[in-house]
């Protein structure tokens, strides 16, 4: 059987059995981003493959799994752990893409092992009088009100910069919802806090349709989320808080917070977006109201 698949070289088993039209590194990493979700995540996810595939000394078909981890040891090196981690998953998924449709004869990223992901969230969670001197320090009005919002609501960065006129709804009853398309393009509304909903209305300035919400003080253009990253570093430096403080540590700020004066679990869930309560459940966990140390003797120390 001369095209049995089996018996063909290498090179001609993969271009026999592929799925996928891409005959270049360059268009399977296109097809790749397409099927995932957001703007953002595509974006994110480019950066890093671009890298890895700048490293590789051959091109994604010829990659031995040696070529992978050293490709990967360059691009991580100098980064902390939970990048490195996330650089990892994002090779590791496009070379598992490249296998399951044919791009490539093996999957040599299923040699890749992530670093366990290390937990520190209770390291970022920041006090109420935390965020208000942070919100305090911002001298213009649309800076305070970018700050108040990202808090009040738990919104990611990206969906703050993202959050144009016309998704800022104005309800029969006064209150003020947001139309938040979110990680995997997944779409939730959410309410704005009522004292917040007349400040974030003016900060619109009677603008309408897809123009931003939050534009940079130069031409208007829409703000982008390293000028907000920027931003919420000069401030904490100003307010004299954490200042590692960033704008994702806002959103930890939010969970937590509102979960401290009872808000229930599958609210905060809803309101930040979250597909499982058990991802919420770990800002509980990250603030423990109670230990069982609490029951020992204390003179055993004492």
């Amino acid at each position: 059987m001369p095209n049995d698949p089996a018996k063909l070289p290498v090179a001609r088993q993969v271009a026999t059995l592929t799925a996928t039209r891409a005959q270049t590194d360059d268009q399977l990493l296109r097809s790749w981003l397409d099927s995932l979700g957001s703007p953002h995540t595509r974006r994110n996810f480019e950066t890093t493959a671009r890298r890895f595939l700048s490293e590789l000394p051959t091109g994604l078909r010829q990659a031995t799994v040696e070529d992978v981890r050293a490709a990967l040891a360059s691009i991580t090196r100098g980064v902390g752990n939970g990048t490195a981690r996330q650089y990892a998953l994002r090779a590791k998924s496009l070379l598992g893409y490249a296998h399951r449709f044919g791009y490539t004869l093996f999957n040599v990223g299923a040699a890749i092992k992530p670093t366990k992901e290390v937990r520190a969230l209770a390291k970022r969670i920041v006090g109420e009088l935390d965020v208000r001197d942070l919100i305090r320090s911002a001298r213009s009005e649309r800076n305070r009100v970018l700050l108040a919002v990202t808090y009040a609501t738990g919104l990611r960065v990206s969906e703050i910069v993202a959050l144009n006129i016309a998704d800022v709804i104005q309800r029969q009853d006064g209150r003020v919802q947001l139309h938040i398309v979110g990680k995997g393009g997944k779409e939730r509304d959410v309410l704005v806090p009522q004292s917040l909903g007349a400040a974030l209305l003016q900060a619109c300035g009677g603008r309408a349709g897809t123009e931003p919400v939050f534009c940079s003080s130069r031409g208007g253009r829409r703000l982008t989320e390293r000028a907000v990253n920027h931003l919420v570093k000069d401030l904490a430096n100003r307010a004299g808080v954490n200042p590692k403080l960033s704008p994702h540590w806002l959103r930890h700020a939010h969970a937590s917070h509102s979960l401290d004066r009872g808000a229930p679990l599958s609210l905060v869930a809803g309101t930040l977006g979250h597909a499982n309560v058990s991802t919420t459940s770990a800002y509980l966990h990250a603030k423990p109201g109670a230990s069982s140390g609490d029951n020992l003797d204390p003179k055993v120390w004492g």
